[in-house]
């Protein structure tokens, strides 16, 4: 929630941003015409704007339809999904229509570097590419539309291996704030990130949307996509609260918990008596924000409420980041901030309690080792017990 007014910044903070989606199955890629060039493999550029560094690759299919997918580096993000690949002519074109952008570059007469403009928020940005002679590698990702019960959810599955690790974003945010983590983790276990419904690439669900109605919505969906438990949850920020709440209601089904910088019910309450004009602009922003925000916003007080009534199942590892190097937070409050998180997980039979010195609130960009290991160590506690 503290966050929103840094995710709203322009296109140098491309993964942050709040409504981010992923390719939609349904939309099936047009193969290029027969004499447009190929682009297929990996190129690399720079933003100039932000001196940000970006890798394009882009695949074909044996049918020779163009699908594709971004990687910011400097960011910390892999594999976002491109909602569309074309070929004209000469002319690349690519969407992120989630993010309402665009790229769209002319090919050099070579077949080696694309020139054009990456189009966001009404502004242009120059952005050239540079074909790198390596091959498009294959994301182990692949994006589904899974029902969660009349309607349908955008989610990111890959990977292999019991238990399963469920990613819940932060307040506004979807699954491609996990890029590098998921990627990482699916490595050692089969991972799952989602667009809550109303968000990025996601349906619009049912109201209200408080956490158990979401939590619902999730533990349907995995049942519709053939995902059984046991679930290793990984929430970040208020996806924390939404974590906590699906462990209630499904406490046989969780094996363990990481909790990445999240929302605490606590907190909140200091910060209603302490900070009531930060609260009052967060407030008007989100006002501004696309209904799917504001309507998991509406439902705050209730998700916070549910959160506080939950028990964390007997037995479960939870882990608990806290991040200590956030800019968008004086460090008087970030010390509150800590010591909820520090109150809360001693309460935790078992429960561990990781300050991440030199990380923002978002650690899983910053510093993703650190939130990859925790999962890890949650994965093989509960791999250790199983016979």
């Amino acid at each position: 929630m503290k966050n929103i007014a840094k995710t709203y910044q322009p296109v140098v903070c491309l993964w942050l941003v709040l409504v981010i989606g992923g390719f939609a199955p349904g939309q099936k890629p047009k193969p290029p015409t027969d004499s447009s060039p190929s682009v297929v493999g990996t190129w690399e550029g720079t933003l100039d704007v932000a001196k940000l560094r970006l890798v394009l690759h882009i695949e074909s299919s044996k049918e020779g339809a163009l699908t594709g997918r971004l990687d910011s580096p400097d960011q910390g993000a892999t594999d976002l999904p491109l909602d569309s690949v074309s070929v004209a002519g000469n002319t690349l074109r690519f969407e992120m229509k989630s993010l309402g952008a665009m790229y769209e570059g002319k090919l050099a007469s070579d077949g080696d570097q694309l020139t054009g403009e990456f189009h966001q928020g009404g502004q242009a940005f120059p952005l050239s590419f540079k074909r790198t002679g390596r091959a498009a590698t294959k994301s182990v990702l692949t994006a589904q539309k899974i029902d969660a019960g009349g309607h349908f959810l955008n989610m990111l599955i890959g990977g292999e291996g019991s238990p399963t690790v469920i990613f819940e974003a932060g307040f506004g945010a979807g699954l491609t704030s996990w890029a590098t983590v998921q990627s990482s983790a699916a490595r050692f276990a089969r991972t799952v990130s989602y667009d809550r419904a109303g968000l990025g690439q996601s349906e619009a669900g049912p109201k209200p949307r408080a956490a158990k109605q979401i939590a619902a919505e999730l533990h349907s969906a995995l049942q519709k996509a053939g995902i059984a438990p046991p679930y290793v949850l990984v929430g970040h920020s208020f996806g924390g609260i939404y974590a906590r709440v699906f462990a209630d209601m499904y406490p046989q089904e969780v094996a363990g918990m990481v909790l990445i910088d999240p929302a605490q019910e606590a907190f909140d309450d200091w910060a209603k008596t302490h900070q009531e004009a930060q609260r009052a602009a967060l407030n008007e922003q989100i006002a501004k924000g696309p209904p799917g925000i504001r309507d998991e916003a509406v439902e705050v007080n209730t998700s916070y409420a549910q959160a506080r009534a939950a028990k964390v199942p007997a037995g479960v590892p939870v882990i608990l980041l806290t991040a200590m190097k956030d800019d968008t937070m004086p460090a008087d409050v970030r010390k509150v901030w800590s010591q909820m998180h520090e109150d809360w997980i001693a309460k935790v039979p078992g429960g561990k309690h990781i300050v991440v010195e030199n990380s923002g609130h978002f650690i899983q960009g910053e510093q993703p080792q650190v939130v990859i290991d925790a999962i890890k160590q949650v994965v093989d506690q509960r791999r250790r017990k199983t016979p």
